[in-house]
This record gives structure tokens, C-alpha cells and sequence, in this order.
């Protein structure tokens, strides 16, 4: 596949020569003096252009080069006149200084709108590999670094892993266990050691029952990076998947990777998405539609792409495939920062490696389950990503292309956005508490520079990524974490060796609602623009000669509250079930009482699992056997015996415990639990009928997912925020009395973004059928690694 390596480095060195020859024009029309009247004109002309060829600009490339080109001008337009026609004089020091920080913060989002024109201009999908022979496959050994995670959420990705379609002999499955340390083992803390060394005897034990090669090591050095440099020292695959712990491979990862490294001999890395079963914490507490894309999905679905064109797709940390003598050629895992992802990516790229991103979610992991765990694994991708921009700056890193450069440093430059937020949250603020005069501007100027070109930023950010990403949603994410974040962008400023590695929890689970305890910093920030409100209605009363200014920055003051209110939302913590359960199955079976207590209670009965995981199942009755299943049940024993022709080592019989039954509408549902005797069974089959099929994960990101128009993404978040208002203080009250007790959990319903169709009470999974993926140790018929649709 040299050619095609070959032609998407032709293609790359195109777009940047396109880009060249259109920097001319563009120049001179932004440059161009006219009058107020003509640039209002030119304003209205643009917004009309790009609106007529929003429809266009995701199946042409063209017409995106046109619409990126318009507003490219009106963007400069916009930046020339701010510099040389609205900065205070030289005669207000101090108004001049916090006018130059706000146009510095805007300059810095001018330069990464085009930035992000070009890294968005042509993203590539990658046809499939061509099949390789099985006797011609390279060895991968596929490590699973952990610390803390539990031994139920590790047994389903081992069982997931050792299923993957791929030759037995050319795989090796290992577990890379830093909870079990010799340094924790022999800790001065007995409590410490006790966990460790009971954990490092059940983590054999598990691995020993899967067939799964246990590693640890003798200290907790450089945390993830360190891990599994240590781990690498004990294998020799010419390839190494890693997964995260509670990231769950589908069957075909391999069979739809491997065969990219074998056409491109300099290809040291293939990326895949991360798709995830739950949803993260300010998704949730939002009350977002689960029709609305995931956070995580512009940067997956549209950005990875446009830096793959360039070839810079990099090092997400998991779900990723790599060169072993990639890595032997750096030394390893890359561990100065926190970000050993993407500093290991950058580090072999610098060295003429090549890197591919794959479009195709072949594992399933889980979100951060609260609101303080996001923000801490948010907190350390921002520091890691900051380290890199000051210790290893990719603008003065030899051995990179110019294309790479740009795309390392559009993806570090991202993470200043609590900077950038803050500095547009709070600069209105100095002039209705202090009168400090920001911006010279008159009333008419504000409609034919200012609101046209917020106007087409967010026309074409909707014409980019409508389809995975709502309008003004990213602001409100952003809103949520910037007065966390921006501390940690401080510290890492004064202190960039001095970051440490902290394990983000998942495997947790939120059973009742509460308040965040890292409320306050959120709370304070809304707390503030509120009082700017007031201040600006003091002054428009107090002062009559400044209204029309006050009403400029007052409207501008008020967007930030609107959306700072709204993101408020994400400090009440509250478990929401799911309309459409992610990993809802369909898949037959049956089950048998073993201490059965007449003749009835002997016949097998026909069963469909509709959940699974190595703790509980949960199985709907066939009709017309309902009436066998009392409220007797509950406390018997039965054995469940899946349907699954394609992958009969799993038809044995899975002896459970009824913990709940219960009849209604949709027939009778019995709910059971595994004894720990039998986790290991139960998280093989789980692998198996929830996380065999990567279509399922296809199915969630391509099409339950919807697209939103401009106006109904701005009409929604100014919806939800004045809901958001009286909900919050409420909330607040209601916390204050309910301090020393739990409040319940909220099952309140939400209506759809669009239709306003309230959604019903009962779950209604979308039931994906047994896909009977075949067994990993088995090898396609002719003898190829294969693909299986």
C-alpha cells in the first residue's frame, strides 16, 4: 500500500498548496477598506452563501474549500478591524491592557479557526486491508494495563480479548497488573499490602482460568507508560494492541487492522475510535437527548480523519494497534508527561513513522461515572497535552512534517481553552463592574462585524459537524470544566515536571443523586455573572449617557450566563436510566430449575437475554410460559444454556440465582445473579453476545445519533438554560435541608430535542440479535484473515 501512502501525501501537500493560492485573494478582500453600509452588505451576502451550501459541504469537497473561503475573509475582515479600529488609546492604560488580552484571546481562536479549515478540509476514510493468509500473519501480543480495576470489569475485556478473530498461536493475551506490585505487596501500610497481595492471587487465578499471561512488575514507576514499557520487556509480538481495562474488544479488531501494516512497511500506528456504553457525567446530568452525539464524537468522526489526511493521527492510548519496532526505536512508551498517548506518537512520528486512523469502533469502554472523575481525567489530558507544548514543541521538533506540526500543535492548543473561556466569560464583567472600556465600538459596527461574525462561527461549525456535534453544546462542556481545568493549566505552567498520573475511576456506578463536592468552582463562576447582570442593570439605570454601550456588553454578559447556567446543570449528580440501553442484547436460550418443585418446574423454558454481565443477567420469558414463574422463584437456583450455534464452547449451562420477578406489559422478566464461583463463565459469555459484534457500536455513532439545525440547537440550550435556573436553586435548597441524608434518584422524564415527544418509563433497548460471531481460535475456511460481515 506504498501508493496509496504515497497518494495521501500528494494529497496532503495539495491541500496545503490550494490553501497557499487561495491566501492571496483572501488577503486582499479582507484588507480591502469599505464603508459600514458595505460591510454589512458583504456580512449578509456571506451568511446567505453559506447557508445555500451548508447541504453541500459534507459530500464536496469543493464546495467546502468555497464555504471555508468565505468566511475565512469575513474572519479576517473581522480581526483587521479589531486590531486597528476598536483598542482603547494609549491615554487608559489600563483599559488597554484588558482590551489587548481579549483581542489576544481572540486571535488565538482566529488562528485556530484556520487551523482547523485545514486540518478539516478533505478527511479520509480508509478502504479495507486485503486479506492476509493466516500462515503470513504477524504475532500481537495484546496488553491490558491496569491498576485498580475490578476483577469483573477486567474478566470481560480478557475473555473479550481472547476471542478476538485472529490465529492462537500468533496472539498472546497479557494482563499488565500494577495493583499488584512487589512494591505495594511488601508496603509498609498492612492495609495496602493486604489488598495488594489478595488482588495479585485472585488476578492469577482469573488468568490462569482464562488462559491469560499475568505480569507485573517490582515498583510503581511512571505509572501507565511505565507499566507497560515493563510489560513489554517479557514479549516479543511484532505487533501490540493496547486496551485499556475497561475497554472491550469486538472480534474483529485485528482481522481489520493488522492487514494495514502488512501494505505499509513505515506504518507504525492504526487508531480506532473509543466508543462508549454509558454516558459521561455531563451528558447525564444535563439531561441531554440520547439522540445528541456524544461529546467525544466530533473529535472521532470528523477531526481524527482531517489529521490523518495530514498524517497526523496520533496515540489515543487505547483501542490502538503499533509497530513493535516502532516502539523498540524510542525506547518504549513514552512516560516524560502524563499524555504517554500522544507524546509516544509524536516522538516516532518525528522519526518518519506513518500513522493511520481507522473510522471503526471495535471496543466498548465506560465514561467516567461522576462529575469530579471527569474532570479529573479532563485535568490530565490538559496537563499532558500542555507538557508537550512546552517540553516538547512540535513547531521546533525535527524530523516532523509542516502538515504535522500543525495538527500536533492544533491538538495541544485545544486544551487552553479554559483560558480562552475565561478570558470571554470575564471580560465583560470588567466594564460593567469597573467601567473599563474593552473595545471601541459604535452601536451600528456591533450588527455588520461583531454579531455577523459570531453569526457565521457558528454557521460554519454546524455546516462542518452538524451530524456530531449540536450547537453551542461544546460551549457548554467547555463552561463546565473551565474553572477546574484552568488551575490545573496554571500549575502545570509553573511546575511542568511536576504533574503526576491518577487513574480515572469507571467501574463505579451512581445509585442516588446528590451534589457534586466539587461544586463550588462551577457555582461561584455563575454566581459571578450573575452579580455582572446586576451590575449592568445598576449601570444602565445610573448612568443613561453609556446605554447603548451597556447594552451591547450586557447582551454579551447575558450569553454567558445563559450557558454558564445551563452547565451548572453538571454538579447535580443524577442517574438517569437509559431510553435505549447501549448494550441491550437478543439473544435465545434456555433455562432450568435445578431443585425443580413439581413436574412443571422440570421442563426447560425458552428464554431471551436481554442483559448480561459477569454479576447479573436479565431474561424475558418466552409467551405462554409466564405462567410457570411465580413470585415463589426468587432465591432458586437455575441453569441458563445459551442459543449460540456459531459458538457452541459456549453452550454450557450457567447455574444463576433468580433475585427478582416480575410481569408486566411486556411479558415476565427475571432478573438473576452469578455467584462469584461462576464470574469467569458468566464473562465469557457477556464478551460474547454483548460485545461480539462492532456493528453495534457502528449502529449508535452513524445513525441513532441526529443532526441539529442552527436554530434548533440555540433555541434548545436557551430552552433548557431558563429550565436549568429555577431547577439549580431548587436543587440547592433542597440539598442544604437534605445534607446528612440521600436524596432519591431522579427519574425524570426528558422530551426530545425535536419532536417533544416525551419518552416512556420502561427502558426499550434497541435488541440487537445473536450475531454468532465466530470463535476466535477458529480460522476462515480459505485460509485468510478475513473480515466477517
Amino acid at each position: 500500500m506504498k501508493s496509496s501512502s504515497s497518494a495521501q501525501s500528494a494529497t496532503s501537500l495539495l491541500l496545503f498548496g490550494v490553501w497557499t493560492v487561495l491566501a492571496v485573494p483572501l488577503l486582499f478582500l479582507a484588507s480591502v477598506p469599505i464603508s459600514v453600509s458595505t460591510q454589512g452588505l458583504l456580512a449578509l451576502v456571506a451568511c446567505v452563501l453559506i447557508y445555500g451550501l451548508k447541504p453541500f459541504v459534507g459530500t464536496r469537497i469543493s464546495v467546502r474549500f468555497v464555504v471555508m473561503s468565505i468566511a475565512g475573509v469575513f474572519v479576517l475582515r473581522y480581526w483587521l478591524w479589531r486590531a486597528f479600529e476598536t483598542l482603547p488609546s494609549l491615554d487608559d492604560p489600563v483599559s488597554l491592557i484588558a482590551a489587548l488580552v481579549l483581542f489576544g484571546a481572540e486571535t488565538f481562536t482566529v488562528g485556530l479557526f484556520f487551523l482547523t479549515a485545514l486540518i478539516t478540509a478533505d478527511p479520509v476514510t480508509h478502504p479495507r486491508p486485503e486479506p492476509i493468509r493466516l500462515s503470513d500473519v504477524p504475532t500481537v501480543d495484546i496488553l491490558v494495563p491496569s491498576y485498580d480495576e475490578s476483577p469483573e470489569l477486567l474478566a470481560v475485556t480478557l475473555a473479550a480479548a481472547k476471542r478476538v478473530n485472529y490465529p492462537e498461536d500468533r496472539k498472546t493475551v497479557v494482563l499488565c497488573d500494577d495493583g499488584g506490585t512487589d512494591q505495594r505487596c511488601t508496603h509498609s501500610d498492612p492495609a495496602i499490602s493486604e489488598r495488594a497481595l489478595a488482588r495479585r492471587a485472585r488476578l492469577q487465578a482469573l488468568c490462569d482460568e482464562l488462559g491469560v499471561v499475568y505480569t507485573t512488575r517490582a515498583r510503581n514507576e511512571h505509572a501507565k507508560a511505565g507499566n507497560l514499557n515493563a510489560a513489554l520487556q517479557k514479549v516479543s509480538g511484532e505487533l501490540v494492541l493496547i486496551l485499556d481495562a475497561d475497554h472491550v474488544p469486538t472480534p474483529d479488531f485485528l482481522a481489520r487492522t493488522v492487514g494495514y501494516f502488512a501494505e505499509r512497511p513505515r506504518l507504525f500506528l492504526v487508531q480506532t475510535p473509543h466508543f462508549f456504553t454509558n454516558r459521561d457525567p455531563i451528558e447525564r446530568n444535563l439531561a441531554l437527548p440520547e439522540n445528541c452525539p456524544s461529546e467525544n464524537e466530533m473529535f472521532y468522526s470528523e477531526i481524527h480523519r482531517g489529521l490523518d489526511r495530514l498524517g497526523g493521527a496520533f496515540f489515543c492510548g487505547s483501542a490502538a494497534l503499533l509497530r513493535r519496532k516502532a516502539l523498540d526505536e524510542v525506547g518504549g512508551i513514552s512516560g516524560e508527561t502524563i499524555t504517554e498517548d500522544a507524546e509516544t506518537a509524536l516522538d516516532i512520528h518525528a522519526r518518519g513513522w506513518e500513522s493511520l486512523y481507522l473510522d471503526h469502533a471495535m471496543i466498548a469502554g465506560l465514561q467516567p461515572e461522576t462529575f469530579a472523575s471527569f474532570i479529573q481525567q479532563r485535568g490530565r489530558w490538559a496537563t499532558g497535552m500542555l507538557q508537550m507544548l512546552i517540553l516538547k514543541n512540535p513547531i521546533f521538533r525535527s524530523g516532523l512534517t509542516m502538515a504535522q506540526r500543525l495538527c500536533y500543535l492544533n491538538s495541544m492548543s485545544f486544551w487552553l481553552f479554559p483560558l480562552i473561556r475565561t478570558i470571554f466569560l470575564l471580560s465583560p464583567l470588567l466594564y460593567l463592574f469597573f467601567g473599563l472600556e474593552i473595545f471601541v465600538v459604535d452601536p451600528e459596527e456591533v450588527f455588520v462585524y461583531i454579531l455577523p461574525y459570531l453569526l457565521i462561527g457558528f454557521m460554519v461549525q454546524n455546516a462542518l459537524f452538524s451530524e456530531v456535534r449540536w450547537p453551542q453544546i461544546s460551549e457548554v462542556y467547555e463552561i463546565a470544566q473551565t474553572p477546574y481545568i484552568l488551575k490545573a493549566l496554571v500549575e502545570t505552567v509553573l511546575r511542568p515536571r511536576g504533574a503526576s498520573f491518577k487513574v480515572t475511576a469507571k467501574d463505579g456506578s451512581l445509585e442516588h443523586a446528590f451534589l457534586s463536592p466539587i461544586y463550588r468552582p462551577l457555582t461561584l463562576l455563575v454566581a459571578l455573572l450573575l452579580a455582572g447582570l446586576a451590575a449592568g442593570a445598576y449601570r444602565w439605570y445610573a448612568f443613561p449617557g453609556d446605554r447603548s454601550v451597556v447594552q451591547i456588553v450586557g447582551a454579551w454578559a447575558l450569553y454567558n450566563f445563559v450557558l454558564a447556567a445551563y452547565a451548572l446543570r453538571a454538579v447535580f449528580e443524577r442517574p438517569r436510566r437509559l431510553i435505549r440501553p447501549r448494550t441491550a442484547v437478543s439473544t435465545p436460550g434456555q433455562i432450568t430449575l435445578l431443585a425443580p418443585t413439581s413436574e412443571a418446574d422440570r421442563e426447560a423454558q425458552d428464554v431471551t437475554i436481554l442483559s448480561a454481565s459477569p454479576e447479573r443477567f436479565q431474561l424475558q420469558l418466552k409467551d405462554g410460559t409466564q405462567e410457570a414463574w411465580t413470585a415463589e422463584h426468587p432465591g432458586a437456583t437455575v441453569a441458563l444454556v445459551p442459543t449460540l450455534p456459531k459458538a457452541p464452547d459456549l453452550e454450557t449451562a450457567l447455574p444463576m440465582t433468580i433475585s427478582e420477578v416480575r410481569s408486566g406489559v411486556e411479558g415476565t422478566v427475571i432478573e438473576l445473579s452469578v455467584a462469584p464461583e461462576h464470574m469467569v463463565q458468566a464473562a465469557q459469555l457477556t464478551a460474547h453476545v454483548v460485545y461480539g459484534d462492532s456493528r453495534r457500536w457502528q449502529f449508535f455513532r452513524k445513525f441513532h445519533s441526529q443532526s441539529s439545525t442552527l436554530v434548533a440547537g440555540l433555541l434548545y440550550v436557551l430552552a433548557k438554560s431558563a429550565i436549568s435556573i429555577p431547577q439549580s436553586i431548587f436543587d440547592f435548597a433542597r440539598e442544604l435541608t437534605l445534607r446528612s441524608g440521600r436524596p432519591e434518584a431522579d427519574d425524570t422524564l426528558f422530551e426530545d430535542a425535536f419532536t417533544g415527544a416525551t419518552k416512556g418509563t420502561q427502558p426499550n433497548p434497541v435488541l440487537v440479535a445473536e450475531t454468532n460471531v465466530p470463535q476466535a481460535s477458529i480460522p476462515q475456511a480459505d485460509g485468510y484473515l478475513r473480515i466477517e460481515d
